[in-house]
């Protein structure tokens, strides 16, 4: 990795600083994280399109209790500004072809390269990827058109649309991801180039050229190429064959994504555009029990509230509050997983929409990261219930109840029918982060192994998050520690954003000011993550009591040994709840104070960027990508490792490890890598690592049991590695740079928390993505399977400190086997103190900085 140069900006005093660095044409700060409006080839032509972006985000925003102000008199600066709306509405281009041959012969390749818009930051489309319509004429010109493309030196790969009968739901849907799996198998990327060849131009084929584009990375550009004599818009409802399937650009939970980048055809050149509708989301109005976290995405409110009440009446709530927004006609498709099925928490909802009059379709599905990909969530009778739901009228809701995974692929299968979208998580990680966000998707899994994370997928907004807050007494405590390692990760890349220095690091992010957050008050509520680790292990028997009900219930049906089991499951879980709250009011308030910590900055962090500047996360948002890499590519590759356990009867629950505890243990290897390359020392490497060794006491960072698994299949460490290698060469992020072999795309930090290191090339449109070698992530993995990292962060007076370079502020980092065991009232205290320095510590590091 390379680094920039770390002194101040010398330009004029008198010039923004955005404006002043593109002038200038020097590095910027390290500390600064500038993105998608950064350096490019022509330096004048940004310097207008940065001071016409200033000059249209002009409206101030209101003062926010907490957020510093600049310094400088600065009242421009785009952290301190709002603009009333940043979705452009969607626009496709109509290309006429100029024949150079015969009228079928069709655009030639360096027409369909020229005519259509290349995607943000790319210089050129990498490949192509031609797709026929199912037709002998379709095919043979895209097979033309491909053999073009490699003559002139272009990669393409053609790919053929099957000839579908209209009632073949399934077959549709199969054609969708058969294809776009081949194309990430055949090295597309984000500057690809799809081109559908039409065999009749009409809103069929538009349709799949559409869903064929929002896929691969949740949208590359589409060339549609038609002969047909008639327009047909791209903007409207654009229904696949069968009906089911339908792409609507105008549709607001799409927020303006239109994969269709052009058409060429016959006719004279014209432009499709229509205003992006209006957003009416499911807001409820306001009731003592609801405590609703303020949320944007796209510059639109997203309804998110936690209902603190007791759970039936908050499922009862929840069913209201549908019936009375969407009406008669709903039709309610409850998802759920299997965890979630057997405590009821689907089923629940279900019932109660129910009895209200809503009858609809009850999907219970597989649970977990393995099973996060389409033939495990389009299951035939979904689909033709689905199906049948629209010829009827009805007005299908999908209500995701769940996890991360449940919504985001429940998410995809309401964006493929363009159905309204309801989710309810059971699961910090859905709350705060999977909702946060408009991206939905699926993964490439083949055999049972996960290729690649969420490379699949598209944007589509829910129409409502409703949290009830007594599910989090079931969570598990892996669950937990996943989302406190998201929340490290955070912490390690935001740090303290609300402070001056804060906004110093990140200036140039649209109206940041509304929603700044300081993560780090996350830390002072480690004791309450101690105690509700602890609650959960003290009820796991009980959470296990219920599920066995639920499990037997799902299996008896509605007899009346079915009612006896749901009755059994219903008192097990009264019980559960009521340990809770028999807990000593002290207590109850620390394990409050850390679910309400963690939720309102993860929701406040990844607002400050998708509120305004990014909310498609392809430029700025994508810092929330840090220590996803290795954290992608270690969760893919032992999920592979728990699939061969099981088929072997092995017992690897010890080993288990969540999407968020993976990036938790990347964080550490991040901080590493950065150490290694002499980007982060002393005081600001402490603080970063610490951020995650302050909430491993119950080991749940710790790659220990991982390395003993390995050890029962007999996998290396050599295997290990490489293993998590071949997913890092599929990461999703290829394709926003260049990557020169045996290197791949990746973040490291610098100095301090909420510095991340930047690209030292000035062109690079993502300045914060810079280039790792797997020679600096091989170390690092290695390092981790011997176990170097199962470390805990300890404070001790300064009298009892011994000298080290890992101390600060009385904190050591030392390895689990030479940290004491306190009990669980001593050691609640001492990680209250932990917490203390490490803030004493940051607030130092930010002082200097």
């Amino acid at each position: 990795a390379s680094n920039s140069p770390p002194g101040p900006s010398r330009g004029r005093p008198d010039v923004p600083p955005p404006l002043r660095r593109a002038r200038a044409g020097a590095m910027c700060p390290a500390r600064d994280h500038e993105a998608g409006h950064g350096f490019a080839p022509n330096p004048r032509r940004k310097t207008k399109e940065r001071a016409a972006y200033c000059a249209l985000y002009s409206k101030p925003l209101p003062k926010v209790p907490g957020v510093a102000r600049p310094h400088n008199g600065d009242e421009g600066a785009l952290f301190h500004r709002r603009p009333d709306g940043v979705l452009a509405d969607p626009a496709v281009p109509y290309i006429q072809i100029s024949q150079a041959g015969p009228a079928c012969a069709g655009p030639c390749v360096e027409q369909l390269l020229a005519g259509t818009p290349l995607p943000k930051g790319a210089a050129e489309f990498s490949s192509l990827h031609v797709v026929s319509a199912a037709g002998a004429g379709a095919s043979s010109r895209a097979a033309s058109l491909a053999a073009s493309a490699r003559g002139s030196g272009k990669r393409a790969c053609c790919y053929a649309w099957p000839a579908l009968a209209p009632s073949d739901l399934a077959g549709e849907y199969e054609a969708f991801f058969s294809i776009t799996s081949e194309m990430i198998l055949n090295g597309a990327d984000r500057a690809s180039l799809l081109v559908f060849v039409a065999a009749e131009g009409g809103r069929e084929e538009m349709a799949v050229a559409a869903i064929l584009g929002m896929l691969p990375f949740r949208g590359v550009q589409v060339a549609f190429v038609t002969d047909s004599a008639e327009y047909c818009d791209p903007l409207g409802r654009l229904p696949s064959a069968s009906g089911l399937f339908e792409y609507c650009a105008e549709q607001p939970e799409r927020m303006g994504r239109c994969p269709l980048a052009a058409i060429f055809g016959p006719l004279e050149g014209r432009t499709f555009s229509r205003p992006l509708a209006a957003w009416r989301p499911l807001k409820p109005a306001p009731v003592p029990e609801e405590k609703p976290a303020p949320f944007k995405i796209g510059a639109m409110e997203l309804p998110m509230v936690t209902y603190e009440g007791e759970y039936r009446a908050g499922v009862e709530r929840l069913a209201g509050l549908l019936r009375g927004h969407f009406g008669e006609a709903l039709f309610p498709v409850v998802a759920v997983g299997e965890t979630g099925d057997a405590l009821g928490y689907g089923s629940d909802i279900h019932a109660a929409l129910g009895r209200g009059g809503c009858e609809g379709y009850y999907f219970a599905h597989a649970s977990g990261e393995s099973f996060k990909r389409p033939d495990a969530y389009g299951r035939p009778e979904l689909l033709a219930a689905i199906a049948a739901a629209k010829r009827a009228g009805r007005r299908v809701v999908v209500v995701a109840v769940g996890g991360g995974v449940n919504g985001n692929a429940m998410g995809m299968i309401a964006a493929l029918t363009g159905a309204d979208f309801v989710e309810v998580p059971t699961t910090l990680m859905h709350y705060n982060d999977a909702t946060t966000s408009a991206k939905k998707a699926f993964s490439l899994v083949v055999n049972g192994q996960i290729l690649s994370k969420n490379i699949l997928g598209t944007f589509y907004l829910p129409q409502l998050v409703f949290c009830i807050s007594e599910v989090f007494l079931t969570l598990s405590s892996c669950s937990v520690h996943a989302a406190v390692g998201e929340a490290a990760k955070t912490m390690s890349m935001l740090g303290k954003a609300s402070s001056a220095a804060g906004q110093q690091d990140f200036h140039n992010i649209l109206g940041a000011a509304e929603f700044a957050s300081d993560f780090t008050r996350v830390i002072h509520t480690v004791p309450g993550f101690e105690r509700l680790i602890l609650f959960l292990r003290e009820t796991g028997r009980l959470k296990e009591q219920a599920m066995a009900a639920g499990r037997a219930l799902h299996e008896a049906g509605a007899s009346a040994e079915g009612g006896a089991l749901e009755t059994e499951r219903r008192e097990v879980l009264a019980r559960l709840r009521g340990q809770f709250h028999g807990l000593p009011e002290a207590s109850r308030r620390e394990v409050m104070a850390f679910l309400t910590a963690i939720n309102e900055e993860v929701i406040k962090a990844k607002a400050m960027f998708l509120a305004y500047s990014d909310p498609f996360e392809k430029y700025r948002a994508l810092l929330f990508e840090y220590a996803h890499t290795l954290g992608h590519g270690v969760e893919a590759f032992m999920n592979g490792l728990y699939r061969r356990a099981e088929d072997l009867g092995i017992d690897y629950s010890e080993a288990f490890r969540l999407h968020g505890q993976c990036v938790g243990m990347a964080v550490l290897w991040a901080g590493e890598m950065s150490k290694e390359a002499g980007h982060l020392e002393d005081a600001g490497y402490m603080a970063h690592q610490s951020l995650v060794y302050l909430f491993n006491r119950y080991g749940g960072f710790d790659f220990a049991p991982l390395r003993r698994l390995c050890d029962e299949l007999d996998v290396s460490q050599e295997e290990f590695c490489e293993g998590v290698l071949r997913v890092v060469r599929r990461d999703n992020k290829r394709g926003y740079c260049a990557c020169a072999p045996g290197s791949s795309v990746d973040q490291l930090v610098r100095a301090r928390p909420g510095c991340l290191l930047r690209s030292a090339d000035p062109s690079a449109e993502l300045r914060y993505l810079v280039e790792v070698s797997e020679e600096s992530q091989s170390r690092v993995l290695e390092r981790a399977f011997e176990g170097e990292y199962d470390k805990v962060l300890v404070f001790a007076e300064a009298s009892e400190t011994q000298a080290s370079s890992e101390a600060h502020e009385g904190l050591s980092i030392v390895a689990r086997g030479d940290a004491a065991a306190p009990g669980p009232s001593e050691g609640h205290a001492s990680s209250a103190r932990a917490a203390a320095a490490l803030d004493a510590l940051l607030g130092r590091l930010y002082m200097s900085s």
